[in-house]
C-alpha cells in the first residue's frame, strides 16, 4: 500500500502537468501590461487563500523591482484588518472585498480572486463589482471551479478536490508568475559598462560599444520589430555624433528629433539636469520643428508637469489619456497631446534628465513603445554623462 506522503506527491506531480500553461502566460502578459500602464492590481482570498493573496502582493510589490521599470501598484484586500473587520461588522462578511474595491477599482485594473472552491461569496461579489467597472478579473480555483470560474474573465483552474493540494498549487502559481515577471524585466536591465560586450547591428555596420545589449530595445528587436531595428540604427548614429564636436544644446535638438521619428510621436521634450538637480538645458519639438524654451518654461514643466513626477519617482510613465491623469499639467495641452510617454535619464543612482513624447490620439502608445523609449533613454544617459565628463 502506497504511503500517504508518496500518494500526495504523486498527485501533485500529475496535476502540475495538467495546469493551463497558456492561461498562466496570459496572466503574466496582463500583469506586465498593468505594470507599464500604471494600472492597479488587487488580490484577495479567505483563509489559506488569504495567505496566498498576501504572499502574491508582497512578491509583486517588492521582488519584481528593477531599474527603469515602474513598480507594481498592487494592493491586498485581506491585509488591512481594521477596514476588513469594520466592513465585516457593519456590512457583512460577504461584502468585505467589494466594499474596499468600490472606492478604488477603475477600468482596466486587474482584480484577482483566489478561492479553492470557487464559491466564496465575498470573492464572488468583488469580482462581479470589478466586472461592472471594466476591470480585468482573474480567478484561481480548484474542485469544479465553482461560480468564480464562470464569472472571471480569466480562470486558472487546478483540477483537484483537495483544499490542501489546491492551495499548494495556487502558491506555486504565484511564484511561477513572479519569477516569469522578474525574468522579463531582467531582459531589459542594463549591464554595467565593464560587463558589456560590443554589439554589432549588421554586417555593414561597425561594432558600437556604447550600445547596451540587455535593454528593452533589444527585446523588441528579438521579436523582429522593424521599428526597433530602425531605432537601433538611430542610436548608433547618436553615439557617433556624441563622439563628435556638437555642443550639448545642438545634440539635444538632434536627439529629440531622432527619438520622435523612432517612436512615432508628434511632440516631445528633453531636459538635462546638473548635479544639483536643476535644469541646465532642454529642447521642445512639434511636427519636426525644434525650439529652445526659456528657463521659466523648463522649470515650470519640471515643477508642475509629468516630467517632474518622473524625475521624483525615478520611474517611466505611460499615460493613455491625459484628460484622465492628474500628473499631466493641463496647460501643457498646447499641442493637444492625449497619449504620453516619459522616461528618466539616469546614470548610477542619479537622474540626469528626462525625455517626454506626446501624440494627439488617446491610447496611441504601447508597451513596446515604452520599452523602446526606455532603451533609448539608457543609451542617452550614458552618452550625456560622457559628454559632460569630457567637457570638464
Amino acid at each position: 500500500m502506497q504511503s500517504s506522503v508518496r500518494q500526495y506527491l504523486q498527485t501533485m506531480q500529475e496535476t502540475l502537468g495538467q495546469l493551463p500553461v497558456d492561461k498562466i502566460e496570459q496572466l503574466i502578459e496582463v500583469l506586465m501590461e498593468a505594470r507599464l500602464y500604471g494600472r492597479q492590481v488587487f488580490i484577495m482570498g479567505n483563509g489559506g487563500s488569504a495567505s496566498t493573496a498576501s504572499h502574491f502582493v508582497c512578491d509583486l510589490a517588492k521582488n519584481t523591482r528593477r531599474p527603469n521599470w515602474p513598480h507594481f501598484r498592487v494592493l491586498g484586500l485581506t491585509d488591512n484588518m481594521a477596514i476588513f473587520s469594520a466592513y465585516a461588522n457593519d456590512e457583512g462578511y460577504e461584502n468585505v472585498f467589494a466594499e474596499q474595491l468600490s472606492s478604488l477599482v477603475e477600468a482596466h485594473d486587474v482584480v484577482i480572486g483566489i478561492s479553492a472552491s470557487g464559491n466564496s461569496e465575498n470573492v464572488l461579489r468583488a469580482i462581479r463589482l470589478a466586472n461592472k467597472f471594466g476591470a480585468y478579473t482573474v480567478g484561481f480555483t480548484g474542485f469544479s471551479g465553482g461560480e468564480l470560474a464562470r464569472i472571471s474573465r480569466l480562470n486558472i483552474h487546478v483540477p483537484l478536490d483537495s483544499y490542501e493540494q489546491v492551495e499548494d498549487i495556487h502558491l506555486m502559481l504565484e511564484h511561477m508568475i513572479v519569477v516569469a515577471v522578474k525574468q522579463r524585466c531582467e531582459a531589459a536591465t542594463v549591464l554595467p559598462r565593464s560587463m558589456q560586450a560590443p554589439y554589432t547591428l549588421d554586417a555593414g555596420m561597425a561594432s558600437t560599444p556604447d550600445m547596451h545589449q540587455d535593454t528593452a530595445l533589444q527585446v523588441a528587436a528579438q521579436r523582429t520589430s522593424d521599428k526597433a531595428r530602425r531605432t537601433m540604427q538611430m542610436l548608433a548614429e547618436i553615439s557617433q555624433e556624441f563622439a563628435g564636436k556638437l555642443d550639448l544644446h545642438a545634440m539635444l535638438q538632434r536627439v529629440l528629433l531622432l527619438t520622435l521619428e523612432s517612436v512615432g510621436a508628434v511632440s516631445g521634450s528633453i531636459m538635462v539636469l546638473n548635479g544639483e538637480g536643476d535644469v541646465m538645458d532642454g529642447a521642445l519639438a512639434y511636427n519636426g520643428e525644434v525650439r529652445t524654451p526659456n528657463p521659466e518654461q523648463l522649470n515650470q514643466i519640471i515643477e508642475e508637469g509629468l516630467a517632474g513626477w518622473v524625475i521624483e519617482h525615478r520611474q517611466p510613465a505611460l499615460i493613455t489619456n491625459t484628460s484622465a491623469d492628474p500628473r499631466w499639467m493641463q496647460r501643457q495641452e498646447e499641442y493637444g497631446e492625449r497619449s504620453i510617454l516619459s522616461v528618466p535619464l539616469m546614470t548610477a543612482d542619479r537622474v540626469v534628465g528626462v525625455v517626454t513624447l506626446g501624440y494627439p490620439q488617446a491610447g496611441r502608445f504601447t508597451m513596446e513603445d515604452l520599452a523602446m523609449l526606455t532603451a533609448i533613454a539608457v543609451t542617452l544617459s550614458y552618452s550625456f554623462n560622457e559628454k559632460r565628463e569630457a567637457a570638464r
